[in-house]
């Protein structure tokens, strides 16, 4: 909207210095001249006062050609920058989502991991129970002393050297 707001005061300046320089006061002044010869110091008054207020308003134009030319660059890098920020924004999203996704990941690698503990606690506690179980056999097999043979199926009972 600045941008726009300068860009029609150059214009209407532009069109003012025209205006100036085509004004009757030109055309009066050129044929006073013609008429009269050299012009009279009110003239002469006139004409410097005038091309003073040209110059004032020219220095003024290049001046706001100068802001303007600057809020264009502005511009211009703002927009480079909104797009940047945007694309910050979709990649800080797609990080937020895939670290829900790994936090997801981590919790069921997590209850797995539980279980699979539990499940290696009981395997334990049954290796353990079997061992007690086979060493009491054992015990029993090798400390009956009535020389009847136990009641066992081949193959079930490793061969045990004493």
């Amino acid at each position: 909207e600045t941008i726009q707001a300068l860009n029609s005061q150059l214009k209407s300046f532009q069109e003012r210095m025209k205006r100036v320089e085509e004004s009757l006061l030109r055309t009066d002044y050129k044929k006073h001249i013609q008429e009269h010869g050299s012009p009279s110091p009110f003239w002469e008054q006139e004409l410097e006062s005038l091309h003073f207020v040209i110059e004032m308003k020219n220095e003024h134009i290049h001046g706001l050609d100068k802001k303007l030319l600057h809020l264009e660059t502005v511009e211009e890098r703002n927009l480079l920058l909104e797009e940047r920020v945007k694309t910050l924004q979709q990649e800080n999203e797609d990080l937020q989502v895939r670290t829900q996704n790994h936090l997801v990941m981590a919790r069921q690698l997590s209850e797995e991991l539980q279980a699979a503990r539990g499940a290696l606690e009981k395997e334990a506690q049954l290796l353990d129970q079997t061992r007690r179980e086979k060493e009491e056999l054992l015990y029993r097999v090798l400390n009956t002393g009535d020389g009847t043979p136990f009641p066992v199926a081949a193959g079930e009972v490793p061969l045990i050297a004493t």
